[in-house]
């Protein structure tokens, strides 16, 4: 997406009627861009053409940037910024501007963007989700997609606890201090997160994640999202892309077979399953098995 200030087009000799004869879009008083924002990338960036070049992407925008699983209902609209003391937070219409106090914050760049580091979002994101929220994003920064290709997470753990530390005592500060303990490294979706999160909440032991079964030669056969391992119980989540062809359908259904042989009792999750009869599935099992050990 191209865009520029109005005022910079003007001093350049841009004809005004070209600015307002309707073919550029104006996403931000004094701004103009080729097209409508296609994302919220492509929005944030039209706002940083309006805001001072001190402000950084903030707050759930900076969550988007990246890549943190948001809840749907926390999903940003408008362009979230910050400023450090004692500058005044920004008033553009169409952005949310905060203010903060300068305590070692890390701030990076993104497509051109100054955003604030992973870490340091998600104490900001303290101030507006639930503590289990906030987990299942933790469980995503320290982990990332490393269990299945080998890429570093976004983050590390003494990261998470430094920015805690940093944040004090200010807002946010008690739902922080709820989900720090319970964040743990391993799930690869949100659903996985939050299934975990369901079954301890229920009283069951806390899984295992992304637990590699070897067979007999030493090779892994199968890494389950969740399981217990003393007693063979194996918890899979099937999202939506499981269902997309008959090939992703197959293998979930050989692994299923492979791990059976091996004496693991499979339990197969989706979106239309409640929780709640998950745990009861889940204790059922463990019961069946801890009577065969």
């Amino acid at each position: 997406m191209d865009g520029f200030r109005v005022a910079d087009a003007v001093a350049v000799g841009m004809p005004r009627r070209r600015l307002y004869d309707g073919r550029l879009h104006r996403p931000f008083h004094g701004v103009r861009t080729d097209h409508r924002p296609a994302d919220h990338l492509e929005l944030c960036r039209a706002a940083a053409l309006a805001l001072p070049p001190s402000a950084v992407i903030s707050h759930r925008s900076a969550a988007m940037l990246h890549g943190m699983p948001l809840p749907r209902h926390s999903e940003p609209v408008a362009v979230e910024v910050c400023v450090f003391e004692p500058e005044h937070r920004p008033r553009v219409e169409g952005t949310v501007g905060h203010r903060v106090a300068v305590n070692g914050q890390r701030v990076v760049r993104i497509d051109g963007l100054h955003v604030f580091a992973p870490e340091e979002v998600w104490v900001q994101l303290g101030e507006a989700l639930a503590a289990d929220e906030l987990v299942v994003i933790g469980d995503y920064l320290i982990t990332g997609s490393e269990p299945y290709d080998g890429a570093p997470p976004p983050v590390t753990r003494a990261q998470l606890d430094d920015a805690v530390a940093r944040h004090g005592s200010r807002r946010g500060a008690r739902a922080l201090r709820l989900a720090s303990p319970r964040i743990r490294y391993g799930p690869l979706s949100p659903q996985e997160s939050r299934l975990r999160l369901a079954l301890e909440d229920a009283g069951l032991p806390a899984p295992e994640l992304n637990y590699r079964v070897t067979g007999d030669d030493g090779r892994v056969g199968a890494m389950i999202d969740l399981a217990y391992p003393t007693f063979g119980v194996a918890i899979e989540y099937l999202g939506d892309h499981h269902r997309l062809t008959a090939a992703a359908y197959r293998k979930d259904i050989t692994r299923r077979e492979w791990l059976v042989q091996r004496g693991w009792s499979v339990i197969f999750v989706t979106a239309a399953d409640s929780f709640t009869d998950v745990a009861r599935r889940v204790r059922a099992a463990l019961r069946l098995a801890s009577g065969r050990t």
